[in-house]
């Protein structure tokens, strides 16, 4: 595991144009908004909300090498740390707000689709229900937001025969946005 100043230094050089970002999180708890927070910053990134089991089949492209997984881990460690961990690193001692544990869900990525997964986390102060996000944690955001940026890794997932269709999910942004659909 990555920790401090070194987290920017790792991702600048093992992020690369072929790197699929997958942010995990609700909006509407708190600090847990962190994974798509992150997303909407950085073109490309998916929010995969607090169900990102429903969009590990993106990994499965062939566009895409490797995958990092952004999202609020309880470290027990100050809000707003950032630490980037190699999926050997991950284990169910990681706090999640999810169905799904980190583990579980890189080992699944690693296995079904022969992909490197790295977790990037964000330490949260709270993730309660109906609370804001946390000064620290948004700054993290805009840390992370930044390095990314400056990194430039894209995956878009390009279906040029149209097969892979997001409507059917309910939602435009992972569950947690307006219905895709029109209301008649």
């Amino acid at each position: 595991m990555i920790q401090g100043a070194a987290v920017q230094q790792a991702l600048a050089e093992w992020l690369t144009q072929d790197t699929l970002i997958l942010g995990v999180g609700s909006l509407w708890r708190g600090d847990d908004a962190a994974g798509p927070l992150v997303c909407e910053g950085v073109p490309g990134a998916v929010d995969c909300g607090d169900a990102p089991e429903r969009f590990l089949g993106l990994a499965g492209s062939p566009q895409v090498a490797q995958v990092l997984l952004v999202d609020a881990v309880d470290l027990g460690a100050e809000p707003g740390e950032v630490v980037l961990c190699e999926r050997e690193d991950l284990t169910e001692r990681f706090g999640t707000t999810h169905s799904s544990g980190l583990a579980l869900l890189a080992r699944y990525l690693a296995e079904t689709y022969g992909k490197e997964v790295r977790v990037l986390g964000i330490q949260p102060a709270s993730t309660g229900v109906g609370c804001p996000v946390s000064g620290p944690v948004r700054g993290a955001v805009e840390r992370v937001v930044a390095w990314l940026a400056r990194a430039e890794p894209r995956a878009p997932i390009q279906d040029p025969e149209g097969s892979f269709d997001m409507a059917p999910l309910g939602c435009a942004r992972g569950g947690q946005g307006e219905p895709s659909g029109s209301e008649g």
